[in-house]
């Protein structure tokens, strides 16, 4: 199956390394457009000075792990996936190595896309580099990492199980859903950024185990339902 899933990997890296460079571009632009806006001050949080900041790091994060390239922006008009998975189970392909296979480019793009973002993030913005050690400041990027890697997984579920029009729709909830959160954490005086920041340099590592359990969920669930999708779907 792992065997599978690699050559899977390798085929789609190659055929998207274009779509690549566009994720870096983003990533490039959120990590210094958002490293001149944000400033470190825990007093700021509860005056909800936070919450655009949690939201963008919500929603952008794990769009990180997706190729940004044209096939995937016009997956309403032309529903690319489908076409592209209806091809692949003719062949002799089996699901699991499918879902295996996005699996692990979702991880592949996230990992150094992730880690320019940060870096940026650390040099860029005012009072960071001040406020936390850079072994505390590792495990925060790891914690983002984990969180990303569940949370693109579940997006996986739509993208590959259903249809373009419907992937998107669905994208759009999901942003309407980290708004909410984002909102009413703010007008509670409470930041998911600055919070999880604090909390690794005052030695929370319990963080972390919550940033696992979120990509250890998000992995299952999209590997459960993208099982039973596929398995059934009618191309």
């Amino acid at each position: 199956m792992w065997q599978g899933a690699w050559h899977i990997l390798i085929y789609e890296l190659r055929k998207t390394r274009w779509g690549f460079l566009g994720s870096l571009l983003l990533a490039l632009y959120m990590a210094i457009v958002l490293g001149f806006l944000y400033r470190f001050n825990e007093m700021d949080v509860s005056a909800g000075e936070y919450w655009a900041i949690d939201f963008v790091f919500l929603t952008t994060l794990p769009c990180l792990g997706f190729v940004l390239s044209r096939s995937s922006m016009s997956c309403w008009r032309n529903d690319t996936y489908s076409e592209k998975l209806a091809e692949w189970r003719t062949m002799p392909i089996t699901v699991p190595q499918i879902i295996w296979g996005r699996m692990l480019q979702i991880a592949v793009m996230l990992f150094p896309l992730q880690i320019i973002f940060f870096l940026i993030q650390y040099f860029l913005v005012d009072g960071l580099r001040e406020a936390i050690s850079p072994g505390a400041y590792l495990l925060y990027g790891l914690f983002w990492f984990l969180y990303s890697l569940g949370m693109a997984a579940t997006y996986a579920i739509w993208e590959y199980g259903f249809t373009g029009k419907t992937y998107m729709i669905v994208c759009v909830l999901y942003c309407i859903m980290y708004m909410l959160i984002s909102t009413l954490l703010s007008f509670n005086g409470f930041s998911i950024v600055n919070s999880v920041l604090t909390g690794f340099e005052n030695g929370e590592w319990w963080y972390l185990l919550v940033g696992l359990l979120v990509s250890m969920t998000g992995i299952a669930i999209s590997y459960v339902c993208l099982k039973h999708r596929l398995e059934t779907r009618s191309f």
